[in-house]
């Protein structure tokens, strides 16, 4: 009998998914670090009920950000209905007593964890406990990493397609709440894949699913217009009056270069807001939708403020509710929409299935993040083809984040996926050019 038939499920798994569900099932600690898209939700739930089915689990402590907690709720009641389901609500009192007496299964935040297990109260210990998005774990010296290690439980699974964001030390991160305690800070990245093998998991879209609509990724080089130049040397000018040792000072400054290359304040105008108008065009001379993805809410508002054409504006501040409807009129809609999203808000979680193109107007720290942004649009759904283009602005600090950007890639695919010669990193000096 097939797994689908054994466990009453309500579609069939694909043969990988299968494959996941069995890694997790034997491993009391596992990281499933597939691809985005490749669902991990999907295949943690399985592997549940096969759990429960076989060995009679009772309790399990799922951690989810905040904004996914809708979505994992929504796939229990699809892959495992007769499954009680909880989330934590109420004051702490209320939250503390749930973990407290259920028996069954409850999701809890990242950040309601970091309070309730800052000082536990004989909560008690899990049969199972996952971390989705995993990634938020990766700095050790965190209250919310801190908090998560004191949770006891039998098996731990963690699921992210990201594991390693920055340096081999997210992974080592990762591993120390898994119990790996042999692995170290100091080991090579060849040393610390040849550690994690055996308990890492990771398979890619382009791999797996051959349906999946093409992607075409472009970095776009876009000069700054004379008044955004002139506003962006006057904060250049602000580096020789640095400390090099004022790390603080250092990312206050480029905070704002990074601003003034997506618009200039005073002018209100901005290359790449004229570029970014004639893809629009494009797009909707096509009948398309596209997605506009930017770290800054400030410069999401001036798009929007400048652009006479029908968009949603996707932000932290909307209620699940407002989040929900601005999803489902920019998929259903027969109108073509400009959807501008944060990278905060809507770069994890969302199914945005009717674009066909995301522009990434500003450069995140890390590639991951871009990644998965990229990802809300380049799943199973879409139909047509997915070009992403990501603004660079040339002859600035964006072209320093970028090698950084390539340095993380490197160190991604040499601890996770296979052996490349890794660049220097860079570091705040580089990017803002002071030299020694």
């Amino acid at each position: 009998m097939s797994l689908q038939e054994v466990l009453s499920l309500p579609f069939p798994l694909r043969p990988y998914q299968e494959e996941g569900v069995e890694f997790l099932t034997s491993n009391n600690s596992a990281l499933l670090g597939d691809d985005m898209g490749l669902g991990k939700t999907v295949q943690a739930i399985v592997a549940l009920k096969k759990e429960f089915l076989e060995n009679g689990i009772k309790r399990t402590l799922l951690i989810v950000p905040n904004s996914l907690v809708s979505n994992w709720v929504k796939e229990f009641s699809m892959w495992y209905p007769n499954l009680p389901v909880g989330t934590l609500v109420g004051n702490r009192e209320s939250r503390e007593n749930t973990l407290k007496h259920s028996s069954s299964t409850i999701i809890a935040t990242y950040e309601q964890v970091r309070i309730i297990f800052e000082n536990p109260k004989n909560i008690g210990d899990f049969d199972y406990l996952i971390f989705d998005e995993a990634q938020r774990l990766k700095n050790s010296t965190s209250n919310v990493h801190q908090a998560c290690k004191k949770i006891e439980a039998k098996n731990i699974w963690m699921l992210s397609g990201t594991p390693l964001e920055n340096n081999s030390g997210d992974i080592v991160s990762l591993f120390s709440i898994l119990k790996y305690g042999t692995l170290q800070s100091g080991y090579t990245p060849k040393e610390i894949k040849e550690i994690i093998s055996p308990y890492l998991l990771r398979r890619l879209k382009e791999d797996l699913l051959k349906e999946l609509p093409d992607l075409l990724e472009e970095n776009k080089y876009i000069d700054l217009n004379d008044k955004q130049l002139i506003f962006y040397n006057s904060l250049i000018q602000r580096k020789l009056e640095l400390d090099k040792k004022d790390s603080s000072g250092m990312l206050a400054l480029i905070t704002e270069l990074k601003k003034a290359c997506n618009y200039d304040p005073i002018s209100e105008t901005s290359s790449k807001l004229d570029y970014l108008k004639e893809i629009i065009e494009d797009t909707f001379n096509n009948n398309e939708k596209i997605i506009v993805f930017s770290q800054y809410v400030e410069s999401l508002k001036f798009i929007q403020n400048n652009l006479q054409v029908k968009s949603i504006l996707f932000d932290g501040s909307l209620n699940k509710s407002q989040k929900d409807s601005a999803v489902d009129e920019f998929q259903n809609s027969t109108e073509s929409i400009v959807f501008l999203a944060s990278l905060q808000a809507g770069g994890v979680g969302l199914n945005l299935q009717a674009a066909s193109r995301v522009v990434i107007f500003d450069r995140w720290w890390n590639p991951a993040v871009e990644k998965q942004a990229i990802a809300r649009a380049h799943r199973m759904g879409n139909k047509n083809k997915v070009h992403a283009i990501k603004f660079v602005s040339a002859g600035t600090i964006e072209e320093r984040i970028l090698d950084l950007l390539h340095y993380k890639e490197e160190l991604f695919d040499e601890v996770v996926e296979g052996a490349v010669e890794l660049k220097d990193k860079a570091t705040l000096l580089d990017i803002l050019e002071i030299k020694e």
